[in-house]
């Protein structure tokens, strides 16, 4: 008698097939690809599986700079991807990849720092930094604009 094992590795395939997306709380986000620090492809959708924090921030706002120091904390508390999109400099231009990398190391981040944000994207919200946690299974479950430490927390240990 002969036992074959065979032993890969093979990523999951993911099972999005919604058509339908939204930023709401409950709904599915739209799908985005957009440059990182490095000049790589970053496309939320390839993550599905684990939870994502998806952070809107400038270069001219403090508080995105406070969010950014104490997130990078909970990081070894809690399983989820911490994704910038970094959306403007200190003068108002838009973000490029020397910015983007200029704020990766500037918080000693290795999470993704994305530039190249587009409006018609459709993520909309009214003041920064601001925030959408998705969960596992690429649902949206919480929301947060502004910075709140004890939200923040709340909202990222709700997605686990």
């Amino acid at each position: 008698m002969f036992l074959f094992f065979v032993i890969g590795c093979s990523k999951q395939s993911s099972p999005i097939n919604w058509e339908k997306c939204s930023q709401a709380i409950g709904d599915h986000p739209c799908d985005f690809t957009l440059k990182d620090q490095n000049g790589e492809d970053w496309n939320l959708y390839k993550n599905y599986g684990t939870p994502i924090l998806v952070d809107f921030s400038a270069e001219w706002c403090y508080w995105c700079e406070v969010a950014a120091r104490d997130v990078n904390k909970m990081k070894s508390q809690y399983d989820f991807i911490y994704v910038t999109i970094l959306l403007e400099s200190r003068t108002g231009n838009p973000a490029d990849q020397v910015l983007a990398k200029k704020w990766s190391d500037q918080h000693e981040s290795e999470e993704p720092v994305l530039y190249g944000w587009e409006p018609e994207l459709g993520w909309e919200f009214s003041g920064l930094p601001a925030f959408f946690m998705i969960n596992k299974e690429m649902v949206i479950t919480g929301r947060m604009e502004g910075w709140n430490l004890i939200g923040i927390n709340s909202i990222i240990k709700d997605a686990q």
